[in-house]
């Protein structure tokens, strides 16, 4: 971005560079083998260089003219090289809108930025534990948030079956703020409990890797630009790892082993219809693995947060405690009470700990039960609208 301003009419404009290249999402119909391996690969390159960087903090990039000295905090890590990027730019108060927008913008919450046991001495590490500025504040600032904002602006709201879930009629905000602070609760456990594990490292990354925001070179294939990162911010590792959506798994279930994916054996004599399905699963399942094998070889701390067994149950948590209130009490309690079961969102649990999720899955509803004081209306509602009863399957 080169510049902004309001014209003479009093319009906003900005002035950005042009992004070489086309969009991914033009090329992906016609995308050969051979420049699906290019994009995956290219595009781990640029990501290993993100991972690689020791940022200081969590929260927002900014130019350092831009941000009053108190609210600055390094770039990078004590330690690092210091060169220009390091001179003009800091890490500040997070840049996400749902800290800023509208009457947001006037509540009193802690917005950062926070500092990182990586770059900290023994002395400014306590500080910053004992100002209430540890950089684990992120998690808990996010639901600070809420709980701020619903205390303040929020109104009953009553929504339409099935978003109430099991719980018709109008909804208190005072239930959602004892949710929020219910995740508040989880907050020390949400991360590896040693601050040093490399899991909790500051990282940059897109939040939204689309076809539509990546550009490759029409003739060569490898990424070229990447645009719209108004929204990244730099947050603990474990947090930001997963797949791309360019890179997302099309399958429920991620393969047991490395072989390269195949069309099926009978795509010869399928019909039109079936083959364009049967190409864009093989295109998707190709990426993936491209995806995947390029992280093993090129991006080791990539892969290893990836293979965290609560990996999407803590980003699951964390998405829906981010919220703002809407009357919707089942998203953020379904989270909760997935993450004390222990399934992911879409239910699934290991062999090894099914019998204990099944188990906690029981206690959890004889403990809802109970509250209900034996009303027979409530328990009816609950027992329709409880998210982990068995069904049968039909074939």
């Amino acid at each position: 971005m080169w510049s902004w301003d309001l014209d003479q009419e009093g319009v906003e404009y900005i002035i950005m560079e042009k992004a070489n290249g086309v969009r991914v999402e033009a090329k992906w119909f016609s995308m050969i083998k051979r420049e699906r391996h290019t994009l995956a690969s290219s595009f781990v390159e640029i990501e290993k260089k993100l991972f690689d960087l020791p940022f200081n903090s969590i929260r927002s990039i900014y130019f350092k003219h831009d941000l009053p000295p108190n609210l600055q905090a390094p770039l990078f890590s004590k330690g690092h090289k210091q060169d220009n990027t390091s001179e003009s730019f800091c890490i500040g108060p997070i840049a996400d809108y749902m800290f800023s927008y509208g009457k947001r913008a006037g509540l009193d919450i802690y917005r950062g930025p926070c500092t990182s046991i990586f770059s900290r001495t023994v002395e400014a590490a306590q500080a910053s534990l004992y100002s209430g500025k540890n950089w684990k504040d992120y998690l808990r600032s996010i639901a600070e948030r809420e709980i701020e904002s619903t205390r303040r602006y929020g109104k009953p709201f009553e929504l339409d079956f099935p978003h109430n879930g099991p719980f018709p009629g109008k909804q208190d905000p005072k239930q959602y703020i004892a949710l929020l602070q219910k995740y508040l609760a989880l907050v020390p456990y949400l991360l590896p409990k040693d601050d040093s594990n490399s899991l909790n490292q500051p990282t940059l990354r897109h939040p939204d890797l689309n076809p539509n925001n990546v550009f490759i070179s029409p003739e060569t294939g490898p990424i070229t630009s990447i645009i719209d990162w108004q929204h990244a911010t730099i947050e603990p590792r474990l947090l930001v790892a997963g797949y791309p959506r360019a890179f997302e798994n099309p399958e429920i279930n991620e393969p047991l082993d490395l072989e390269e994916p195949k069309l099926p054996a009978e795509y010869d004599s399928l019909g039109v219809e079936e083959k364009a399905e049967a190409d864009e699963l093989y295109r998707r399942q190709t990426l993936f693995h491209y995806y995947h094998i390029f992280n093993g070889v090129l991006n080791k701390a990539h892969l290893s947060a990836l293979r965290d067994p609560l990996l999407h149950l803590r980003k699951h948590l964390v998405d829906r405690a981010s919220r703002q209130w809407s009357g919707n009490l089942i998203t953020l309690m379904g989270a909760l009470w997935r993450d004390e079961i222990g399934v992911n969102e879409d239910g699934w649990v290991s062999n090894e700990g099914y019998e204990d999720a099944v188990r906690r899955a029981r206690q959890l509803k004889n403990n809802l039960t109970v509250e209900t004081e034996g009303d027979e209306e409530d328990i009816a509602l609950l027992n329709k609208g409880w998210p982990f009863q068995d069904h049968e399957e039909v074939n």
